[in-house]
């Protein structure tokens, strides 16, 4: 899992979702809501988001339609999570039968880190 997670709250608009992927090199952002979490982006998400915009031919940077769009408007609402005493096979029954790739980990309504499916094949590789 990781621990140092980047967040964004419902307010935040796609480009800046994007620009935060880039940065620092995620796939997933947890969005949040004065303290909960509330929904999750992926690169998945904004791909679909820039496939539109090259549809109706807009770049995303420029687009007046998408420069509105809030993570409210474009992130997943129902957020499956784990536990940081979770074992790895429940994340890995998860990812089985999810067609999603990340998990928040919560503690007492705390977002303390993220596992993706790449965090468990790596672990499982080492092993």
């Amino acid at each position: 899992m990781s621990h140092q997670v980047q967040k964004l709250t419902t307010n935040d608009d796609v480009i800046t979702a994007k620009e935060m992927m880039e940065e620092h090199k995620i796939s997933h952002i947890p969005i949040m809501l004065n303290d909960e979490l509330v929904g999750i982006v992926s690169s998945n998400d904004i791909a679909q988001v820039e496939y539109l915009c090259d549809f109706i031919g807009e770049k995303l940077e420029r687009s007046r339609i998408f420069q509105s769009l809030s993570m409210h408007e474009v992130m997943t609402k129902d957020v499956v999570s784990l536990n940081s005493d979770s074992m790895i096979s429940e994340a890995i029954l998860v990812f089985s039968n999810a067609s999603f790739h990340s998990l928040p980990v919560m503690d007492d309504g705390e977002l303390v880190g993220i596992v993706t499916a790449k965090d468990v094949f790596r672990y499982l590789s080492l092993r």
